[in-house]
């Protein structure tokens, strides 16, 4: 089983702080690829699986779906792209790979993969968003090979 890093507290009053939360998540990915530049991979690991959850509050936020598309449409991308960082810090530290973080990074695609398709529901009456969470779902199956700068851009 993975280990929350977020408090419940906390994780809940960023769901009602969404652009507090969006705030956070653009921090925390900053400090995150420093330490990934720096050769902290552990720190490295632990920041991007912060950033992942934050996104992940973020996209639980209550509110409209037809409010802020373009900004539903980002929350989307870059909580499947924080899961992403996390299986890409991973497999960077492949030496020092330990069982458990494989098994994180392993669990975090696995539930993004699970929400993005919860979500769906939510948004079937918005094609461009339903596409990208199709896009999103086969790249997170695939693997962030070469997909990584066509979804981002």
């Amino acid at each position: 089983m993975r280990t929350q890093l977020l408090c419940p507290v906390y994780r809940k009053w960023l769901q009602l702080n969404p652009d507090h939360a969006r705030q956070e998540r653009h921090v925390l990915r900053n400090q995150a690829r420093a330490y990934q530049q720096n050769g902290d991979l552990q720190k490295a690991f632990t920041f991007n699986q912060l950033v992942w959850e934050v996104a992940q509050s973020v996209l639980l936020a209550l509110r409209p779906v037809d409010q802020h598309s373009a900004e539903s449409q980002k929350d989307l991308v870059f909580f499947a792209a924080s899961a992403i960082a996390v299986e890409r810090c991973i497999q960077a530290n492949s030496s020092t790979n330990a069982i458990k973080t494989q098994s994180t990074a392993q669990s975090i695609i696995q539930d993004t993969q699970q929400q993005l398709a919860a979500l769906m529901p939510m948004y079937a009456s918005e094609p461009r968003l339903m596409h990208i969470i199709q896009e999103l779902m086969g790249w997170l199956k695939l693997g962030a090979s070469d997909k990584t700068s066509h979804v981002l851009h």
